[in-house]
């Protein structure tokens, strides 16, 4: 299947194509196909039945990773952006997080064997590729001390930014006593972490409806 030209211009803008020349990215890309996929709110995207022995580039729509166990929301995905990098060659066994639908998705997966391939083809996609799992590495150290280290409101406020779209209110999906759980903190400190956002003018909280009411106050808050 040959990508049509808008497709191929599209995935050159996103930062880890753009290293590949355009020949030598049309010409394997003839001979190892992607495969298009279409996923409803909801769906569970990554890891696929191949554990991970492909990734994925999101031609539109959005998404969402969270930790498997914890459930806590570490990125969210837009159109344009890519998945599965950092366990390719080491398969989606290692995989602790899930990458799960937000509204209707289409994504464009590509074999192991074309990410091959296109390494030997361009030695710039190989520098390209290890560019951004350094970068990748960067972000996941950051998560990991926001959710380990810091106070409280820092935790929290870090959580709900990812939870958040645009100013839309965020509809908790578990109770305060699971995420206090989640976040590592005690079920106390959480209703003043809370309390501390809202007074500061950053969210307004009814139950589990959370609402965003100034995002750079909310990351005012984020140590």
């Amino acid at each position: 299947m040959a990508l049509q030209p808008r497709v191929l211009e599209r995935l050159q803008m996103n930062e880890l194509f753009s290293s590949v020349n355009g020949d030598a990215l049309s010409a394997v890309l003839e001979t190892e196909a992607p495969v298009v996929a279409d996923f409803r709110r909801g769906d569970v995207i990554f890891p696929t039945q191949k554990q991970g022995s492909e990734i994925g580039f999101l031609l539109r729509g959005g998404a969402q990773v969270a930790k498997k166990e914890t459930g806590i929301i570490v990125n969210r995905l837009k159109e344009g952006d890519v998945f599965g990098c950092s366990v390719l060659f080491i398969g989606g066994t290692a995989y602790s997080s899930e990458i799960v639908a937000l509204r209707d998705t289409r994504v464009l997966f590509f074999s192991k064997a074309a990410v091959t391939k296109l390494m030997q083809a361009d030695g710039n996609f190989a520098v390209g590729f290890i560019r951004y799992l350094s970068q990748h590495i960067a972000f996941l150290n950051k998560c990991i001390d926001n959710f380990t280290g810091g106070s409280a409101e820092s935790r929290l406020a870090n959580y709900l930014c990812g939870c958040f779209e645009d100013y839309k209110t965020y509809e908790m999906d578990r109770s305060m006593s699971q995420l206090a759980v989640s976040l590592d903190i005690g079920r106390a400190s959480l209703y003043r972490a809370f309390d501390r956002l809202a007074a500061g003018g950053a969210v307004q909280r009814d139950g589990r409806s959370v609402r965003l009411v100034d995002k750079a106050a909310l990351l005012s808050f984020i140590q």
